[in-house]
């Protein structure tokens, strides 16, 4: 409770006088780069054309291809300044590699649009003068755009109003000593604490450095999400704690880094950074990125928007149907975990006899349930009871395309998921879906033994460790075919 109500303090005073970096903030911020981007390569293009091709006519389908030509650049760019981490706000870059990255993206796009013109042999409609045009300046522009960006960044991280909110657990001296530098040395971080379970070690750690905390704050603070990223402060030969301890933040998107080993096995080493003299390795990163979750949200509010304005009237059907069949209410709420290992209210049209209703899925759905009404069995095998977690998406509980959530008390054979699947908690890291790749691959229905779930969280963890928005298409694409076949329904 210390922590919170210093953590809140710091954050007020923080807003009275800076601009206050959360979360959306950050997004905020790639966005808006995102867009300016596409602003400068659309813009260039349109003032190119113009002035190449001012005293000449140009027809109808000249124009479409041009408009083609750019739109289809600027996503491809784009794309690729996100896959190499140009929109990073934290990454601290020199001026040379931002240059290299940049020209080298643009220089892709113009080689891949140049071989598509011939491939398709209309290179002849298209002005190689625009082309070349659109290129310097899109070139220069970027570059400039991104020294800028690159400036404003670190100018940001030396004045503390960008930063990092990273939290030490284990108050070892290996953990003082990484608190100390951390509060002394590093710009654009910012130290949440360090946390424990032994309270002789809740104790002043020193001149600028937080108190220690006890565990449990850590995760109010995670499930807040407030935290970016968890060093693992215990030395690397016990391995055995270690592991332990890296389980405890499998349900948060957070990275995790540990003390550098020798020869250590136990992870996949994803990067290493030195603070100061002590070593880590981060072992786990966040599934998404600002410019991913930016992306998924935008996808998901676009359609589930979309989809509930074109199925108004069939879920006004629908509703007067359940009705009209069995008394009770048109919509069940079910108790479902969700991202940060949050529960979240779970909305489907009701398909079960009210009395019989299980609120936290004790009792698993089987082909023939009695406890299902007439109405409830048609909407369960057309899948047509899921559509109010449209709702549920717009809310931002849940999204298009994730894992599926399930219920609080549901097991396999007896053995609840989380005991029986170790790595089953990777999967609360992302927002739950309602459709997924499991269930698109023949993986949905009864789960009635332990292989059935731990298929489902194979496919799970492929999705989250692979996500694009092409696979997000490619999914919603196959659920549709899914439903139609029915398969696995019940």
């Amino acid at each position: 409770m210390v922590l919170e109500e210093r953590w809140n303090i710091a954050n007020d005073s923080e807003s009275s006088s800076t601009f206050s970096f959360y979360k959306f903030s950050r997004a905020l911020i790639v966005g808006t780069q995102m867009v300016i981007d596409a602003i400068i390569l659309t813009g260039l293009s349109s003032i190119s054309l113009f002035f190449v091709l001012y005293p000449y006519d140009i027809t109808y389908q000249q124009a479409i291809l041009y408009v083609l030509m750019t739109v289809c650049t600027t996503v491809f760019v784009i794309s690729r300044f996100a896959s190499y981490g140009i929109y990073d706000v934290f990454t601290e870059s020199k001026w040379l590699p931002i240059i290299k990255t940049t020209e080298k993206c643009l220089l892709k796009a113009i080689l891949l649009l140049t071989a598509f013109l011939f491939v398709f042999k209309i290179s002849d409609s298209v002005s190689r003068l625009w082309l070349a045009t659109w290129s310097i300046t899109s070139g220069i522009s970027l570059c400039g755009v991104r020294l800028l960006t690159a400036a404003a960044a670190n100018r940001l991280r030396e004045t503390g109003r960008l930063t990092k909110n990273v939290a030490i657990v284990t108050a070892s001296e290996v953990g003082h000593q990484l608190a100390a530098k951390l509060a002394r040395e590093h710009r654009g971080i910012r130290l949440v604490g360090i946390f424990d379970e032994r309270q002789s070690r809740f104790a002043k750690s020193g001149a600028g450095v937080p108190a220690v905390c006890q565990l449990s704050e850590l995760y109010k603070l995670l499930c807040r999400g407030c935290v970016d990223e968890v060093v693992i402060a215990i030395p690397p030969y016990a391995s055995r704690r270690i592991l332990e301890l890296s389980g405890w933040f499998q349900p948060f998107p957070v990275s995790l880094r540990v003390l550098a080993p020798n020869g250590y096995e136990n992870f996949q080493v994803l990067d290493s950074r030195r603070y100061g003299n002590i070593g880590t390795f981060r072992v786990m990163d966040k599934p998404l990125d600002e410019v991913a979750t930016l992306v998924k949200r935008v996808e998901d509010v676009v359609i589930a928007a979309f989809c509930l304005v074109f199925l108004a009237p069939l879920m006004l059907v629908i509703a007067l149907a359940i009705k009209l069949d069995s008394r009770g209410p048109v919509l069940f709420r079910q108790k479902r975990l969700g991202a940060n290992n949050l529960p979240f209210g779970l909305l489907k049209f009701r398909s079960m006899f009210v009395e019989q209703t299980d609120p936290l899925g004790h009792q698993l759905t089987r082909a023939g349930d009695p406890r299902i009404t007439r109405v409830g069995r048609f909407l369960r095998r057309t899948s047509m009871d899921e559509l109010p977690q449209l709702i549920n998406v717009l809310r931002g509980e849940m999204s298009l395309v994730g894992p599926r959530p399930h219920a609080l008390a549901a097991n396999a054979a007896g053995i609840a998921y989380a005991r029986a699947i170790s790595d089953y908690p990777i999967r609360h890291r992302v927002k739950p879906g309602i459709t997924g790749w499991a269930q698109v691959n023949g993986w949905r229905g009864e789960t009635t033994t332990i292989e059935q779930i731990r298929r489902r969280v194979e496919h799970d963890l492929y999705y989250i460790e692979n996500w694009s928005l092409a696979f997000d298409l490619l999914i919603l694409g196959r659920t549709v075919l899914a439903v139609l076949s029915r398969a696995n329904a019940v």
